[in-house]
């Protein structure tokens, strides 16, 4: 039961860090370039990782499974992260959080392939295809096409397909070290990667405002530290459809926080795509649950009736 009411709220915790990554990620790049934001940001939360191990007296697993699961993240969180940071240059936050919705479908794939896990059932694909129709309508608005746009939208393509293989991935590794341990290991394996990328740009120091600096340091905190401990967690203890479904969540929340933030005014539109992703939410994780009761149900009726 502990375990059960762990995983809700660490749930609940990705879904609200995810909700503002986005968003953080395009203030981070102000006045600055994006291998220079990434690159510290990963730095920072590499930082807060090693004082943590060091607090805790807890040393990092080196056994061939953890160096195996320390690669894979790695690697997901260098090529993930560049490629999400580039995209945010040309499209919209958004966007970034549309496509990101896609994750749960080609989680998917790769589970039917890697896991041979039994996902496309009829509901949890009805209600996929319910939720991804409503995150479109969402967004539709931010669908302003320019030269740079068919760039960004690979982009950030190619961050989610290879994010939802990683998933996959660190699932089927299934090594036996903690959330702690493979954030710290996965930043270890990607800050060098990042510093390099940064040098290879140009390595240029720019005069960060105050709000890309603030940005900076919420992302290698909350987005690098606590969220990539969290997303391996239930990585860990969950199955990947659980860990799928996030992205499908998040951009709602994204929405109504920059409606609070910035006054945007939510359309009839917006309104009703938010409508229609909750509504497939509830065929995609409900559905099944619901028929199979059915005839308990029936019968339940039939006796109160025939009393």
């Amino acid at each position: 039961m502990k375990l059960k009411s762990n995983i809700y709220w660490v749930f609940l915790l990705v879904v609200a860090v995810w909700s503002t990554t986005p968003l953080a990620i395009q203030w981070s790049t102000l006045g600055s370039s994006f291998s220079f934001s990434v690159a510290s940001r990963m730095l920072i939360g590499l930082i807060i990782c090693i004082l943590i191990l060091l607090l805790k007296q807890q040393k990092l697993s080196l056994h061939k499974q953890a160096l195996a699961n320390y690669s894979y993240a790695g690697a997901g969180i260098f090529i993930t992260m560049s490629l999400v940071y580039f995209s945010a240059l040309s499209i919209p936050s958004g966007l970034i959080s549309v496509v990101f919705g896609l994750t749960p479908i080609i989680t998917g794939v790769f589970a039917l392939i890697l896991l041979k896990d039994k996902f496309f059932s009829w509901a949890k694909m009805t209600g996929l295809l319910l939720g991804l129709s409503g995150l479109f309508m969402i967004f539709s608005h931010s669908l302003v096409f320019a030269d740079t746009l068919l760039i960004g939208l690979t982009s950030v393509t190619l961050a989610m397909t290879f994010q939802a293989f990683i998933s996959v991935k660190l699932k089927q590794i299934n090594a036996k070290v903690s959330a702690l341990e493979t954030t710290t290991g996965a930043l270890m394996i990607s800050v060098p990667l990042f510093i390099i990328s940064w040098l290879i740009l140009g390595a240029e120091i720019p005069d960060t405002s105050l709000k890309a600096a603030l940005s900076i340091g919420y992302l290698a905190l909350f987005g690098s530290v606590i969220g990539f401990m969290s997303y391996y967690y239930l990585i860990k203890n969950t199955s990947v459809r659980v860990v799928g479904i996030v992205p499908l969540i998040t951009p709602i929340f994204a929405l109504i926080l920059g409606s609070s933030l910035n006054h945007e005014q939510l359309s009839i539109t917006q309104i009703s795509g938010i409508s229609l992703v909750l509504f497939g939410l509830a065929v995609y994780e409900y559905a099944e649950k619901f028929f199979k009761k059915i005839p308990l149900i029936k019968r339940y009726l039939m006796a109160l009736f025939s009393t």
